[in-house]
């Protein structure tokens, strides 16, 4: 097995309060600093193969700076639709690797201008809200390679995955690559427990939703899992936390931090249980965005 993208790190400090071996899977090595890049080569790859000549994906972040990476070094036109809140460092980050940015009102407008796009011949990667449990994500099944790591680094399944999720590609294709151990080495599937904001917080945007779509749903009932919300202060905490242990995440990616101090205070908090941490993309400066 090549080196992993993010190293599976053993936590002290973390195990000891908690009472717990706590493991950190950054992802924040990879070449746009996000776990995104792991879809982004696998969508692109699948653009490919059927023919596309030009790709279109709606997103305001790491989504679609990963994209716009990957169909670059494929030679692949990439248009990228946001809506009016994008970042500038997003913004600078997609004309930098060559994608067309469109930027619209509101996610009616997104989806909207998706679909018009769709029918002019772009090879979408990715689905709308309302199109999901009707169209897969493309590229999802790059996500599986995060379970391999992880079983590859501590020898089994943790008892629990705690991630970021927002609609839920990402959560389902990890799901995936535990299934896909359990079924070739007899490993376990962890239970998931998903940080996500409400829609109302601007500090996490890109894991707000008040909706739980059907990749959720099934992960959750796939794995006895849960979702755990959080507000916009707590996540600035959690960078702090994240901070703590010499990683400078973003506040949705450091939030499983939130989770795991959560989880560990509930009576029933198995102790000695092996948890893995997902964080899952870097913090972007604002200095870096000119």
């Amino acid at each position: 097995m090549s080196d992993p993208v993010s190293p599976t790190k053993f936590s002290p400090a973390l195990s000891k309060a908690f009472n717990a071996k706590v493991y950190l899977k950054p992802e924040i090595h990879s070449p746009t600093g996000s776990y995104k890049d792991r879809m982004a080569a696998a969508a692109v790859a699948e653009a490919l193969q059927a023919g596309a000549s030009k790709v279109v994906v709606t997103s305001s972040g790491n989504q679609g700076i990963a994209i716009a990476l990957a169909a670059q070094t494929a030679g692949l036109p990439c248009l990228v639709i946001a809506t009016q809140h994008i970042l500038p460092f997003y913004r600078n980050e997609l004309r930098r690797f060559g994608a067309e940015l469109q930027i619209v009102p509101d996610m009616q407008s997104r989806s909207d201008r998706f679909h018009e796009r769709i029918a002019k011949g772009y090879f979408p990667l990715s689905v709308v809200p309302e199109d999901r449990g009707r169209k897969l994500q493309a590229g999802k099944n790059g996500y599986a390679a995060i379970a391999r790591e992880i079983v590859a680094a501590l020898g089994a399944a943790p008892d629990y995955l705690i991630l970021p999720v927002c609609f839920g590609d990402g959560c389902s294709g990890i799901l995936r690559g535990f299934k896909e151990m359990a079924g070739e080495r007899g490993t376990g599937i962890p239970t998931f427990l998903m940080v996500r904001a409400k829609n109302t917080e601007e500090v996490a945007f890109s894991i707000t939703a008040d909706i739980t779509t059907p990749e959720v749903a099934a992960t959750l009932a796939a794995t006895q899992g849960a979702s755990l919300f959080f507000r916009n202060e707590e996540f600035l905490v959690a960078q702090r936390l994240g901070r703590a242990e010499g990683l400078d995440l973003e506040p949705a990616a450091a939030a499983p931090f939130l989770a795991l101090r959560k989880f560990a205070a509930d009576p029933g908090f198995p102790a000695g249980s092996t948890l893995v941490l997902l964080l899952t993309a870097v913090h972007r400066h604002a200095e870096a965005a000119p």
